[in-house]
């Protein structure tokens, strides 16, 4: 973490295109649901830590109740604070910066 912040609840964001399925992957879910998008679909997999959605080929057969892994980005990963909805700075940002200004 990159400023002061005081003691709070934090949450992790990622964008859904930054998610894939993979096997091998401890965070498993089920899923929920999907949502057809041209050339890509939107799946719903419910985990034991709630809703995650993750951006994949509409050409992809999936199954509601069918389970899969789950493999994050950690390069991607965002740190919020709940109450607020305030992104929080973390090293990533600089790395992100860096590499957006070489």
């Amino acid at each position: 973490v990159r400023e002061d912040v005081a003691p709070a609840d934090m949450a992790l964001g990622i964008r859904p295109e930054h998610i894939r399925f993979d096997d091998s992957s401890k965070l498993r879910g089920a899923i929920y649901g999907t949502e057809y998008l041209g050339t890509t679909q939107i799946v719903a997999v419910e985990t034991a830590d709630g809703v995650i959605k993750a951006r994949v080929p509409a050409g992809i057969h999936l199954t509601p109740g069918e389970q899969v892994g789950l493999a994050l980005s950690s390069a991607r990963l965002s740190l919020f604070e709940k109450g607020t909805g305030r992104a929080v700075k973390t090293a990533m940002h600089d790395q992100a910066a860096e590499a957006r200004h070489g």
